[in-house]
């Protein structure tokens, strides 16, 4: 007969795990899983940071990174090309990520003022792009109308997606309806683009689709809670 080398219970002969801790009966109690030795010391000081302060950590790397390849990329065109040309993309792309990752760092419950910065510098990126090709065109009239669709139905989701007092498949349900509605609006706003006419097809029917299934999901959610008030009610 044996025992467990960590509960000390009594084992059968053709237990392959203990049926009261569940330890492996082959295993070594007292041995410890080997660990890579990757700056232990680092490791343990990131584990004691707050999540503010590990949000600002992250900033700040990003922060140098950006900056690092912006400096590098310009250095390297005003060597090869005595000017800058193809440096600009690169450093206007990077300004406007440093510029999200900077309000999602530091204005994250602010979502309002987030949304509404960052649609703006992602905007001032297609207008710039625009220009540096000389030629305002689908940036303008059509990426700016995609980005502010974007924006404004994913701060929808989010005031909804708060404001739930109990969280479940009404989440899933919304998130569908949401996506239904921004399809509606990728299509309206490709159909006036290209053909000066609102008109919409393909999204019609993917919104038709995410209408039954959103309502599946709210009835799920509904009996689902209302199953959780029966037992609390009968205190089971």
């Amino acid at each position: 007969m044996s025992y467990c080398k960590k509960c000390g219970v009594e084992l059968d002969e053709n237990m392959v795990f203990c049926p009261l801790c569940g330890k492996s009966v082959n295993e070594d109690a007292d041995k410890e899983p080997i660990k890579e030795n990757t700056n232990p010391e680092f490791y343990e000081h990131y584990e004691k940071l707050t999540k503010k302060q590990k949000r600002k950590l992250f900033w700040e790397l990003s922060g140098i990174i950006l900056l690092s390849g912006i400096v590098v990329t310009l250095i390297i065109d005003l060597i090869i090309n005595q000017s800058i040309t193809w440096s600009k993309y690169s450093i206007t792309i990077s300004l406007v990520i440093l510029v999200n990752t900077t309000l999602i760092t530091f204005l994250r419950n602010r979502l309002f003022l987030l949304g509404t910065i960052s649609f703006l510098s992602t905007s001032a990126l297609l207008i710039l792009l625009d220009l540096y090709n000389m030629n305002i065109g689908w940036g303008t009239r059509l990426g700016i109308p995609f980005l502010f669709s974007f924006y404004f139905w994913l701060l929808v989701l989010v005031i909804i997606i708060k404001s739930l007092k109990n969280k479940g498949f009404n989440v899933l349900a919304y998130i569908f309806i949401v996506i239904g509605i921004f399809s509606m609006c990728i299509e309206g706003i490709m159909a006036v683009y290209s053909n000066n006419k609102l008109s919409l097809h393909w999204s019609v029917i993917i919104m038709a689709c995410m209408i039954p299934i959103s309502a599946i999901l709210m009835f799920i959610h509904y009996r689902l809670r209302k199953g959780i008030d029966l037992k609390r009610f009968f205190h089971i």
